[in-house]
C-alpha cells in the first residue's frame, strides 16, 4: 500500500470540474491526522505541504535530499510536490499536518517577520520545499498534541467559516509553543520587543489520572469502556476525570477512545489483509458499520475503497503524470518556468501512473 498518512486533499477547485481556481481556496488551510506505522511506505507525493512529528518509536524517511532518521521529538517539513518514503524502525506513532503551502508560508512570514532572529534555513523565504528536519523535543510535541487532536476534529460539524477560523487559531497556538525551536539563540534583539504571548504558555503537568487513563484506553482499546468504569480504574470521580482529561488531552475520554480505535483500525486496513469486520472487532467495535462510519468521516472514503485504491507511487519517470513535473525529481528548468512550477505545486492534482 502506498499512502502517506492520507488526509482529505487541500486543493483549489473552480467548482466546475475544470481545474484549479486562482486565489480561491476550496478547502481548509490545514488538516491533521494521527497514525501508527509498522510497515514500509514506498515513494508517495502529495499536492500539499506537510509537517511530520514523531511522538513514539522511530522511522527512516527518504526524500530527494537523502535519508533522515526521525526519533521521538523530531519533526520534518516537506513542501508540496516533494516525494518521500517511510520505513518504521520497527514501529512509529506520529502526527502529520497537511497544509495549503501558500497558507503555511504566509502564516510563518508573519510569525518570523525578522529573518535575523530565525535559525538558518527555517524562514519561509529561505526554504525551497525540500526536507527540513527539526528537533523541537518530546516535551514540546506532547504539549502541542492536544491542539493537533482538536485540529483533526474541527471539520466534522462546524460551518466552513468557523472551521477555518478555529483551524488558524489552533495552529497559531501550536506555533507559539514551538517558537523556541525556530528562533536563533543569538538572534538580534528588535528595537521594540513585542511578545506574541497573550496567556500562559506552559501547560500544567499531565495529571496522573489522565496519564493512566490514556495508557488504559490505548493498551485495552477493545474493551467496552465507559467513563464511569475508566474513572473507577484511576480512582477519581467521573466529573473530575472528564474535566481534567478534556483540558489536558484536548477531547473527552469517549472521543479519545474513538480516535485511538480509529487510528489502530486504519493501521489494520492499511497494513494487513484482515477482513474489515475482524479489524473492527479487534479494536473494540463489534459492528463493522460503526468502524466504517468513523473511517469515512476521517478520510472521506470507505475502508474497502481505501484498500482498493492505493496512493500513486512516485517512480521518477519523465514525463511524470503523478505530480505534473513539479516534484524534486524534475530536471532543472529555466528560471521563469521553475518559479511557475514551484508556485503551482500546491495545486498538483495527483492521479495514478498510466
Amino acid at each position: 500500500m502506498i499512502r502517506w498518512d492520507a488526509a482529505a486533499p487541500l486543493r483549489d477547485i473552480d467548482g466546475t470540474g475544470g481545474g484549479p481556481a486562482i486565489g480561491r481556496p476550496a478547502g481548509p488551510p490545514l488538516s491533521a491526522v494521527e497514525s501508527v506505522r509498522t510497515e514500509r511506505i514506498h515513494r508517495a507525493v502529495f499536492g500539499h505541504a506537510k509537517i511530520v512529528h514523531v511522538l513514539e518509536g522511530a522511522a527512516h524517511i527518504e526524500t530527494a535530499t537523502g535519508i533522515h532518521e526521525l526519533t521521538p521529538g523530531s519533526a520534518m517539513t516537506l513542501g508540496a510536490g516533494m516525494w518521500c518514503s517511510v520505513r518504521p524502525a520497527p514501529t512509529v506513532r506520529l502526527w502529520t499536518l497537511f497544509f495549503d503551502e501558500s497558507f503555511l508560508r504566509s502564516h510563518m512570514r508573519w510569525v518570523l517577520a525578522d529573518i535575523t532572529r530565525v535559525r538558518p534555513g527555517l524562514h519561509p523565504d529561505a526554504w525551497d520545499g525540500s526536507a527540513l528536519v527539526l528537533q523541537p523535543g518530546v516535551d514540546i510535541l506532547h504539549r502541542i498534541e492536544p491542539l493537533w487532536r482538536q485540529i483533526s476534529l474541527v471539520n466534522e460539524t462546524a460551518p466552513p467559516e468557523v472551521a477555518t477560523t478555529r483551524l488558524i487559531s489552533l495552529f497559531s497556538r501550536a506555533v507559539e509553543i514551538a517558537l523556541p525551536t525556530l528562533l536563533a539563540e543569538d538572534g538580534a534583539v528588535p528595537d521594540r520587543l513585542v511578545l506574541p504571548v497573550r496567556g500562559r504558555l506552559a501547560q500544567p503537568p499531565i495529571a496522573r489520572a489522565v496519564r493512566r487513563s490514556v495508557e488504559l484506553l490505548r493498551s485495552r482499546m477493545a474493551e467496552p469502556w465507559t467513563v464511569d468504569r475508566l474513572a473507577a480504574e484511576v480512582a477519581v470521580s467521573r466529573a473530575h476525570l472528564t474535566r481534567v482529561f478534556t483540558q489536558q488531552v484536548g477531547v473527552a475520554p469517549t472521543r479519545f477512545l474513538i480516535e485511538t480505535r480509529l487510528t489502530e483500525f486504519t493501521r489494520l486496513v492499511e497494513e494487513t489483509d484482515l477482513p474489515i469486520a475482524d479489524a473492527s472487532r479487534q479494536v473494540g467495535w463489534k459492528d463493522a458499520r460503526v468502524a466504517a462510519g468513523w473511517f469515512r468521516k476521517r478520510f472521506g472514503i470507505t475502508p474497502r475503497q481505501y484498500r482498493r485504491h492505493p496512493h500513486p507511487s512516485c517512480t521518477g519517470a519523465m514525463p511524470c503524470e503523478s505530480c505534473r513535473g513539479v516534484c524534486a525529481l524534475t530536471p532543472v528548468l529555466e528560471p521563469a518556468t521553475r518559479a511557475v512550477s514551484r508556485d503551482s505545486r500546491r495545486d498538483a492534482h495527483i492521479r495514478p501512473l498510466s
